[in-house]
């Protein structure tokens, strides 16, 4: 008879008695730090005609190609009647009006700069992005790099919102206003999230994704675990309490050092769940259990965070991490 997970059946109560303060390390008043912060909603919200779009477009190139996808026109005048046709939709009027009674766009600001403080405590040479924030209809979430950040808020507006993008329900409960710093936190792991390419099994992905997470933790020491793993509060408790067991699956199915590109985006990567384990089992359990071994490495090693974030031979993580949780 197959294993099944029975703590799904222990009500969510027992978990609420967890100790809800945090710990607000690095101290950050003292970090200099000017965020350039710029919302854009009301200048395309203002736009009267197509020809001032174009205008507007061809002074924001990204905005143009990455939230309007102009290179899947077959001419810019195509792409851009069909801009001007979201844009002028009466629709497109309620997304507006979602953004700015939804988003509090100074609480995010202000969310953004401490987190950039932070990362620049532990990194004095970090410069954060600039911020815009956009709409497009759903042309995009985010573009990102080092110097340039652009939100699609229109992305994150939550069940709340009168539109929601064209995405899987499992997808969608991750696109809230809650949950778009602590994404944008891992995104900017990876400036600093050292890791092996030449060598990709499961393991080195586990813990690649728990560095990320853990990176993320670092920088939003008062953001919930549910946030930052993109999991509900359930799915966590579940996952704490079925830690042995899911272990116990990895290694015993030799999943640790599997490097079959199939195997790794099925515990890895997004999936609604993974029935392979269990039909309630949320999909990239593999990422959360990697951050449980950073968590104990940490906790073994003594290990400071910036060094973490060096280490990339995930065995030696584990190795030192003494990572073996009891089947409760």
């Amino acid at each position: 008879m197959r294993k099944v997970f029975w703590f799904f059946l222990i009500p969510l109560v027992l978990f609420s008695c967890k100790d809800e303060s945090c710990d607000s390390f690095p101290p950050i008043e003292s970090v200099s730090l000017e965020l350039d912060f710029e919302d854009l909603t009301p200048y395309l919200n203002d736009l009267k005609s197509k020809e001032e779009m174009a205008a507007f477009l061809e002074a924001s190139p990204v905005l143009k190609n990455h939230f309007f996808n102009a290179s899947q026109y077959p001419s810019e005048e195509a792409m851009l009647d069909q801009a001007w046709a979201i844009l002028s939709n009466p629709y497109i009027d309620s997304l507006y009006q979602d953004i700015h009674e939804i988003f509090d766009l100074n609480l995010l600001k202000t969310e953004l700069e401490d987190a950039y403080r932070r990362i620049k405590y532990f990194y004095p040479d970090f410069v954060p992005p600039a911020v815009k924030t956009v709409y497009s209809g759903f042309g995009n979430d985010i573009f990102f790099t080092d110097s340039l950040l652009v939100i699609g808020l229109d992305y994150y507006l939550g069940p709340e919102a009168t539109l929601r993008p064209d995405e899987y329900e499992y997808l969608k409960i991750r696109l809230t206003p809650d949950h778009l710093v602590p994404q944008i936190m891992q995104f900017t792991s990876n400036r600093f999230n050292d890791t092996n390419l030449a060598q990709r099994t499961i393991l080195d992905e586990m813990v690649f994704y728990g560095k990320a997470l853990q990176f993320t933790r670092q920088m939003l020491p008062c953001t919930s675990d549910s946030l930052i793993m993109g999991y509900n509060a359930q799915q966590v408790a579940n996952a704490e309490v079925s830690e042995g067991y899911l272990w116990g699956y990895f290694v015993q199915n030799a999943l640790l050092y599997d490097k079959q590109p199939l195997n790794i985006a099925k515990y890895i990567e997004e999936r609604p769940s993974i029935p392979e384990i269990d039909r309630i089992c949320p999909g990239r359990i593999g990422q959360w259990l990697g951050w449980r071994i950073v968590q104990k490495y940490l906790e073994e090693t003594d290990t400071d965070f910036q060094t973490l974030m060096t280490k990339t031979e995930a065995r030696e993580v584990l190795m030192q991490s003494r990572y073996k949780p009891r089947t409760r």
